[in-house]
């Protein structure tokens, strides 16, 4: 029998939860997106622990949520990815230790203590190109906290860059043909902030998470700022850290945002004849044979219960 986990996102605004057996198993799902009271969390920081703490007690029960394991997507302003070159005398069992070492010295940190994973990118005659991951310890530890106050265990975490990218791909594992792609460009846009991921493959190679202060930009005011901030991190992508020798290929456009349909934004930013092919993500079902519509709110939650059990930390 699967067992059932909790997988939980918070922005700044909202939590957004989806109950689920583990796995690809769309089964039995609950799932919703819930307001916060303003100023409960700021840029990730949990400012009214004890004001969350009861939303969150008062959803579990409307929902009748029975998992106790939880899945923690790490809100996008704690998290940090940065490339590092790591000597090719260091077995790759050593990198860890390698980075560990050089903590204050090459590899500069803005806070004391933190939890640290990473990826082997590339490997060459001289040196590994390593994209590590790394968030504030004390940070997670009361987002942990919290659940454990209601006798909940944070099993695994995960970050949204590598969840959107497992659900766009996630037929990948009922069709062998697909292929995972290069200079590919993943844009989440919510209400008032956007993330943008690129990744080679299944490897992000770059991230921005931006508060656009646009609040009470509407309309196409709010899509043409949008769209000058694509241009330009695609020429910085292919300029300045590529060379001119590549460029984005294809954006994937998440549309989290209540201000428009997902029409509006594909009719916005469809340019017949550009080189880079846009495609705004549309799930209209989870699996094909479970016809359920999920609220795009929790595509990051659904798109975490996806995952392979180790996770990140």
């Amino acid at each position: 029998m699967a067992r059932v986990t909790l997988n939980c996102f918070f922005t700044d605004k909202e939590f957004n939860f989806i109950e689920k057996p583990d796995g690809y198993n769309m089964k039995k799902l609950k799932y919703s997106s819930v307001k916060l009271p303003p100023g409960t969390i700021e840029n990730g920081i949990i400012y009214k622990e004890e004001k969350l703490l009861k939303v969150l007690k008062e959803t579990f029960r409307l929902f009748k949520i029975k998992a106790r394991r939880i899945n923690l997507i790490i809100h996008e302003e704690l998290f940090t990815f940065r490339k590092i070159e790591v000597p090719i005398i260091y077995k790759p069992q050593e990198i860890g230790d390698y980075i560990q070492s050089q903590i204050g010295k090459t590899i500069m940190i803005p806070f004391d203590n933190m939890q640290m994973d990473y990826i082997i990118h590339e490997k060459s005659s001289d040196a590994y190109e390593v994209i590590m991951f790394y968030a504030p310890t004390d940070e997670l530890k009361s987002y942990i906290n919290l659940f454990y106050e209601m006798n909940m265990t944070v099993v695994r975490t995960d970050i949204p860059p590598l969840s959107l990218h497992r659900l766009y791909y996630y037929r990948k594992y009922e069709d062998s043909e697909i292929q995972f792609e290069k200079d590919i460009m993943f844009l989440a846009i919510f209400d008032d902030t956007y993330s943008l991921y690129i990744f080679d493959e299944e490897i992000p190679i770059f991230s921005l998470v931006q508060n656009m202060g646009i609040t009470q930009l509407q309309g196409e005011a709010y899509l043409d700022k949008l769209d000058q901030e694509i241009a330009k991190i695609s020429n910085y992508y292919r300029f300045n850290l590529n060379d001119g020798e590549s460029r984005v290929e294809k954006i994937v456009l998440f549309n989290m945002s209540t201000k428009f349909s997902n029409q509006e934004v594909n009719d916005f930013f469809y340019e017949e004849g550009n080189p880079t092919e846009l495609q705004v993500f549309d799930m209209k079902t989870v699996s094909k044979i479970v016809d359920t519509l999920i609220d795009r709110e929790c595509y990051i939650p659904l798109a975490a219960s996806l995952m392979n059990p180790k996770g990140l930390w």
